[in-house]
Parts: C-alpha cells; structure tokens; sequence
C-alpha cells in the first residue's frame, strides 16, 4: 500500500501504526488491511499442507509485532517493513520445523513474488469480515494471564523483559507463548474445517 494512499477509515498505514500503540481499533484496522499478505504468504512458503497453519500463526504474531515496532524514522513504507518481518518469522519457522522433524526441504525463493490477484469490493470486505473475526476469536481462546504474554511479546519486549514486567520467570513466558501458538494454530485449523 502507497503511503500517501489511505484506507476507507480515511488513514495511512503510517499513521494507524503510530495510533496503535494506544488505540486496539487501530491495531484491528491495520491487522485486517495486512490479513491478506498473510494468508498469501503462508500458502506460498508452506511446503507439506500441514506447514500452512503453522505458518499463518507466525505470521500474525510477525505482523503485530511489526505494527507495535514500526519507526518511520527509518525511511521504510510500512508495507515493506511489514512483509519484510511476516517473511522472515515465516522463514525462521519452516527452519524450527524443518529442525524438528529432520525433513530436509529447500525454500523456493522465487515463489514469493508480488501480490498479483486483483482485490474487488467483496474480496476485501470477506478478507476484513474474516480477520476481525479472526482477531476476535485469538483474543477470545487465550487466558488473561497469555493474552498479557502475548501482548507483551508482540509488541516488541524480549521474553527476558516480560517476565522481569510481570514478575514471572522466562520460562513462564515462553510456556505462556508456546500455548498461545498452539492454540491460534488450532484455532487456525478448526476455521479452516469450517470453510
């Protein structure tokens, strides 16, 4: 998305970034605008049709760290910053699962190209509907006690300055974004079921 070009609530992703370190609306605004290059993305870089939900987890944790860590300062547009981090977390997670299952597969770089599918007024008002629901839903399956973690950890802290935040050990938090991850993956599956 060009930086000058808004979105039908009348803003740029630049300043919805800047707004959602305080406003949750904005955070929902730019998570659904950014929906689809997740999606897109997930499919284009999983291997084995199991990868996929993996995939797309990260990839929505990727992108709200992004929106939480996003300086303009830095020159980028936020659609290249926010590619840029739900491709690296999506490429750090086939190494962690390629790890674990001793599969040896190859990244196809070339595959992930552009967004070439032309958007229409429905396409984009079903993306929108199914995220925010989406959204709903991830904070609606997670404790109070994860949905703090998670928060914390998307928005850019270290797991080491979490626990020291809320007075828990490292390990408390990395079981606390581990359970997080398993449930958004399930979550992920049980939509998927439903289409």
């Amino acid at each position: 998305m060009d930086q000058n070009k808004k979105g039908s609530d009348g803003l740029t992703d630049e300043e919805l970034c800047a707004l959602a370190k305080t406003d949750r609306t904005a955070m929902d605004s730019l998570m659904q605008r950014y929906a689809k290059l997740v999606m897109i993305k997930s499919e284009i870089l999983a291997n084995p049709a199991s990868d996929c939900d993996d995939l797309r987890s990260e990839g929505l944790i990727a992108l709200m760290k992004a929106i939480s860590s996003y300086d303009p300062s830095r020159g980028a547009k936020f659609a290249t910053f926010a590619e840029i981090c739900v491709v690296n977390r999506m490429k750090s997670c086939k190494v962690r699962l390629k790890r674990n299952a001793d599969k040896h597969e190859s990244f196809d770089e070339e595959a992930a190209g552009e967004l070439s599918a032309e958007e229409t007024p429905e396409s984009i008002y079903l993306s929108k509907e199914f995220f925010s629901e989406l959204w709903s839903s991830i904070c609606s399956v997670l404790s109070a006690s994860e949905l703090r973690v998670f928060d914390l950890c998307v928005g850019g802290m270290s797991y080491k300055a979490v626990a020291q935040k809320l007075g828990i050990t490292e390990k408390s938090v990395d079981n606390a974004m581990q359970r997080s991850r398993r449930k958004i993956k399930k979550l992920l599956r049980e939509q998927k079921l439903n289409m």
